[in-house]
């Protein structure tokens, strides 16, 4: 049975008789269809990088900005064009799943429809905007048995499987201490609102804001300059943490922070502090002992440089990185979980051919979340992994925020003692309505 949009908003919740469509079974050489949700920008890559895959066929996309979506309808003129994406589910039943790269703030709204609507989701990280949303997609996730994957692409590359080899192995020792960053900024000084300007004609502003409260048309708001603003976006932490962060705290098994201590040039109350470097401490890792990951952004706060380190060689690349320090070496990533390699470099080749190598080859992020679909493999990075990442990196942007320290009891995964950090888990609530 396929809800209509009425029936939808009228009641079909969680708790009440959830409707999903069955999976359906697909033939060896069948396509699989898939309709975007955001098809410009971010979406646009998206709609690229599957173009020639031979798994999937274009049913739909669904834009609200007609400027940002035409390179899409100029590549794919058949395939229809919606600014509601509600209204495409509606009219497509035989969509299998959905590609979600819209703004932060939209993320939970639309997969938490998709996914009662019974479609497989692909959602750009980070997961959403709260963590109340984050695992609430969770749940859902559970519930449905639905393919969901976040998009930190890194995630299915080789990198991550390099470093679990060597840490497996002991290669880098006891590690205790990581180091990661970004070098891209998300942060504008505006102490208030920007003032209103006249909506363009080509853009449908209150569905672009979905969720968010309602705030007047600027163009510092969109397109791509959302990221900066505290109501849609997460700064520089919510941009790069899940592809900088990933490899260490998939190998080293890491979960809720203890706590998170903050530096910063100062709050931002409408975006995020220029620079910051925060400190999440987690009490346990899969080598037993604490971990504390450091994580540096905004041109005050750099990581550390390795003793050794080559005085020519750059640190990761022009995303960032991660080093992950043990007790007998040291390993260095560029950004997006790449292929590790040991400081300095001059030990990292006398240690080559003494280093392990991963036994497997895994399909690209794109073809997990596909062959999951069929049912052929597991989504790697599914919302229950993603959602702790993102979680995370939540954590740090509310202390951020509130310019001070949370502590957290990592077993309750709950802020204690602070009643604005625990409103936060659940800020904003949606406007009415957009809540589902």
């Amino acid at each position: 049975m396929k809800l209509t949009r009425k029936q939808f908003a009228e009641g079909a919740t969680i708790g009440a008789g959830l409707m999903v469509l069955p999976n359906r079974v697909f033939g060896a050489n069948e396509r699989i269809n898939i309709a975007f949700v955001g098809a410009g920008g971010k979406g646009w890559h998206a709609i690229q990088s599957l173009a020639a895959n031979d798994k999937v066929n274009y049913v739909a996309f669904a834009d609200v900005d007609e400027v940002r979506v035409q390179q899409a309808r100029a590549a794919y003129p058949d395939v229809p064009l919606y600014t509601d994406f509600r209204e495409m589910l509606d009219r497509h039943p035989e969509i299998d799943g959905v590609i979600i790269s819209t703004p932060d703030h939209t993320h939970h709204y639309i997969a938490r429809y998709c996914m009662k609507a019974g479609k497989h989701v692909y959602m750009e990280k980070p997961l959403a905007h709260n963590v109340a949303e984050v695992r609430d997609l969770i749940a859902l996730e559970k519930k449905t048995g639905l393919a969901c994957q976040m998009g930190n692409q890194g995630h299915s590359g080789g990198g991550i499987l390099i470093l679990d080899e060597w840490i497996k192995a002991g290669v880098l020792g006891d590690i205790r201490e990581v180091h990661a960053w970004c070098v891209p900024n998300w942060s504008f000084p505006d102490m208030q609102r920007p003032a209103a300007q006249p909506v363009p004609d080509t853009l449908d502003w209150d569905k672009w804001l979905g969720p968010a409260a309602a705030v007047p048309y600027n163009a510092k708001y969109c397109p791509a300059k959302w990221r900066g603003w505290f109501d849609f976006g997460g700064g520089s932490l919510g941009d790069w943490f899940c592809h900088n962060a990933d490899a260490p705290y998939t190998a080293l098994g890491l979960d809720c922070p203890a706590s998170v201590e903050i530096e910063s040039s100062g709050p931002r109350p409408l975006s995020f502090p220029e620079s910051a470097k925060l400190t999440f401490t987690f009490p346990k890792s899969n080598q037993g002992g604490s971990v504390k990951l450091h994580w540096y952004q905004g041109p005050e706060f750099k990581p550390p440089r390795p003793e050794g380190l080559e005085a020519e060689r750059t640190m990761g690349n022009t995303g960032g990185g991660t080093l992950i320090v043990g007790s007998k070496a040291t390993a260095m990533t560029a950004s997006h979980a790449s292929p590790p390699r040991i400081v300095p470099e001059s030990l990292h080749r006398e240690m080559a051919p003494m280093l392990p190598r991963p036994k497997v080859r895994r399909s690209s992020h794109w073809d997990n979340w596909l062959l999951a679909i069929r049912g052929e493999e597991t989504c790697r990075s599914d919302f229950a992994y993603g959602g702790r990442l993102t979680e995370t990196m939540l954590l740090g942007n509310m202390a951020l925020h509130l310019n001070r320290d949370l502590n957290i009891d990592p077993k309750k995964r709950a802020v204690r003692g602070d009643k604005e950090a625990v409103r936060l888990m659940s800020h904003p609530a949606p406007r009415e309505a957009w809540r589902v």
